[in-house]
């Protein structure tokens, strides 16, 4: 693989999922990673990158924001060697699609099973089983836990919308669908949903020039998996523990930032039950709270100036969400963009620290 840092995105359109791939990386250890909007991933990528990650989210505005020039960076990107790993929402941005914005993408030739032809009864009744697609619909027909197989080997991971494949005409076929289990939720009926997914492919490897691009619907990178943790580390080409922590974690205690966290929880479990579709995606209070852990778990790595940016994000979040509520939050993606943006200057701030 080539060398170069991992770049995960966390800008417009991305879910709390992210979050995950941080953690696993933290504990692998892999800290030559970057943490990027759609502008960032640009410019990172001309300075050199191994592996671009794209997980969960709502692809619409993830496709939105990179289509400008990120869908060419990163195609120029794998052309030459590099990697692309997309789960969930990252999965389906480069199939081939004439759809906008799609449509400008379209670097594997690999459809997927789970799409009905005109708007799905299953759909209408709630954001979680799917979305509208063009003229057709995206179905989400289980959530929750599955079982993988590649013939060898097989184990369990999570799915959350991600695509069911058909049968690649040219592309890999690196795991498939094998069973449910007791901890699988059908959205549609069972028969439906044992029809659409077992035996269908369920990461796919496609080859785009020099490099590849994996495409898996389950979420491989999600903590308490560690089959599948390992999966996806292998899948991506990623060395577990290849370098140690060379930084020290700075421990800066600020206390405007702790209060600043303390208000934000308060506001965000007096709507846990609550949630709200921002695009196409649901988000609720857990969501949010995922994104507030993310930067409490961090903060102490961060200097004066980006602890009074993230501070200021922080209550500008807190104030939408009080002053706001859930619905008028969804219609701007106020908290949950600005709640990001924080969780990603944390981050950066932590990873570059303990590479030194």
């Amino acid at each position: 693989m080539r060398s170069g840092k991992v770049l995960v995105y966390a800008g417009k359109g991305s879910s709390h999922s992210w979050v995950w791939m941080a953690d696993l990386l933290e504990f692998e250890r892999v800290f030559d990673t970057e943490f990027v909007d759609a502008n960032r991933l640009v410019s990172a990528l001309k300075e050199g990158s191994s592996l671009v990650v794209i997980s969960g989210g709502d692809g619409f505005e993830i496709a939105s924001s990179l289509s400008a020039r990120g869908f060419k960076a990163i195609e120029e990107h794998v052309r030459v060697g590099g990697r692309y790993f997309g789960a969930c929402a990252g999965a389906y941005l480069p199939l081939s699609s004439r759809v906008e914005p799609f449509d400008r993408f379209n670097l594997s030739t690999t459809r997927i099973v789970n799409i009905a032809p005109a708007p799905d009864e299953s759909v209408e009744s709630s954001p979680r089983t799917g979305v509208r697609y063009g003229s057709c619909s995206i179905v989400h027909p289980v959530r929750g836990d599955v079982v993988v197989a590649d013939g060898t080997r097989s184990f369990t991971v999570p799915i959350f919308g991600g695509p069911v494949f058909r049968e690649p005409e040219s592309d890999r076929v690196l795991l498939r669908y094998l069973s449910f289990t007791e901890k699988t939720s059908f959205q549609v009926d069972c028969d439906r949903a044992e029809a659409m997914m077992l035996g269908a492919p369920a990461v796919v490897s496609s080859r785009v020039g020099d490099g590849t691009m994996i495409l898996a619907g389950p979420h491989l990178e999600h903590p308490g998996y560690p089959e599948a943790n390992s999966a996806f580390l292998d899948l991506s080409g990623i060395h577990r523990g290849r370098a140690e922590a060379t930084g020290a974690h700075a421990r800066r205690r600020d206390g405007a930032l702790d209060r600043s966290l303390a208000d934000l929880k308060v506001a965000v479990l007096g709507m846990e039950r609550e949630s709200f579709l921002v695009g196409a995606k649901l988000w609720d209070g857990g969501r949010l709270l995922e994104l507030a852990h993310a930067v409490e778990k961090r903060k102490d790595s961060l200097d004066r100036d980006a602890t009074q940016a993230v501070v200021s994000l922080l209550d500008d979040a807190r104030e939408d969400l009080l002053t706001q509520g859930p619905h008028r939050v969804a219609d701007s993606d106020s908290a949950p963009a600005k709640l990001i943006e924080a969780a990603r200057l944390c981050m950066n701030s932590y990873f570059k620290t303990m590479k030194g």
